[in-house]
């Protein structure tokens, strides 16, 4: 396989199985270990790649990467520039760590990220993707959605992403329907088991759900009397972008 070849693949297998090492991308790809070993060298130096983990040799995609992909596109260019400000504001506010998403079918997929600046926090790769019903933003997302495509959603099975990911639909509609009220949505450990998270919903001009502004914490730290704490100023953080967005005219 030709140098180019091998790093596309590569780069492929990132986006899906991020963060990875390279001996599960090596068996993934079928080749030998130091062969992964010297593209992953050349793919981080030109920057398309990056550790994941400053604690264990995982590799993930770089912003630079999800750029050239055309994920970051002109919308999220937009969203982006006007999020990261309020997500700024929402980290000094919680010193925890700031995630904005956006909707890609019936996945969720972290398009910027804002570390805590407390000393114990969580790393999730740029580009990762999760269900929607597993994590406190796509559950925001899902509470927004007209009635038919929540019912769409809910009528095909419910991956568990952890042992404390909520999969009857019965349930996660009593619960949607409780976070549409409050204008948040929260989840403890539905995405990793010793997460937890809460997240509001960022809409269009047509009142669409497509993005989310989420805080995530350790579950040791983010109990469900902080989450109410939080739950306000993350929703005033998503009501603030839906503002900015919708307010450009050549966004959906």
């Amino acid at each position: 396989m030709r140098p180019v070849e091998l790093a596309f693949q590569l780069i492929e297998l990132l986006s899906l199985h991020q963060p990875v090492g390279v001996s599960e991308l090596a068996r993934l790809a079928g080749i030998p270990k130091s062969t992964v070993q010297r593209s992953l060298m050349a793919l981080h130096k030109t920057g398309w790649i990056e550790l994941a983990d400053a604690d264990r040799p995982v590799w993930s995609l770089s912003m630079r990467a999800l750029v050239a992909s055309g994920r970051a596109n002109y919308e999220h260019s937009v969203l982006r520039g006007i999020a990261i400000p309020v997500m700024e504001e929402l980290r000094r506010e919680s010193e925890e760590t700031v995630h904005l998403t956006y909707r890609f079918e019936r996945s969720l997929v972290l398009l910027e990220r804002l570390d805590g600046i407390k000393p114990v926090r969580y790393f999730f790769p740029y580009g990762a993707v999760s269900p929607l019903h597993a994590t406190s933003s796509g559950r925001a997302i899902l509470s927004m959605m007209p009635q038919d495509e929540l019912d769409a959603y809910l009528s095909q099975p419910l991956d568990a992403v952890t042992s404390l990911t909520v999969v009857d639909p019965e349930i996660v509609r009593s619960e949607l329907a409780e976070a549409r009220e409050r204008g948040y949505a929260v989840t403890f450990g539905g995405n990793r088991s010793d997460v937890h998270a809460v997240g509001a919903a960022i809409v269009d001009r047509h009142a669409q759900p497509f993005a989310a502004i989420s805080i995530s914490a350790p579950a040791e730290r983010l109990d469900a009397s902080l989450a109410e704490r939080y739950g306000p100023l993350v929703a005033d953080a998503a009501r603030r972008v839906t503002l900015g967005v919708t307010s450009q005219p050549h966004f959906h």
